[in-house]
């Protein structure tokens, strides 16, 4: 596959797009397949493809993080502080 680390895709080396050429099949295929096999390892913007290995953010934060509503769910640091507020009796 022609994705690096960064994410950013690359057509595979040797393909011979060029104006005025035919392309072949078996270039094509190969292309294509490529193409296909990097789209299947992304993670869709919309959340319909499940995460199938750990998250690295680099050091990145998570914005805009709802309040869990699931015991699974992940806390926002307002939601966290302000259980802590409630359970020490309304200080820290």
């Amino acid at each position: 596959m022609s994705r690096n680390g960064s994410g950013q895709y690359n057509l595979p080396s040797g393909n011979p797009v060029v104006t005025g050429t035919t392309i072949s099949s078996v270039w094509a295929n190969t292309t294509l397949t490529d193409i296909a096999n990097a789209l299947t390892q992304s993670v869709s913007a919309d959340g319909q493809t499940p995460m199938s290995g750990n998250l690295n953010l680099n050091g990145n934060a998570i914005n805009n993080l709802e309040d869990p509503t699931l015991p699974q769910d992940a806390v926002t640091l307002n939601y966290l502080t302000a259980g802590a507020y409630t359970l020490n009796g309304g200080s820290f």
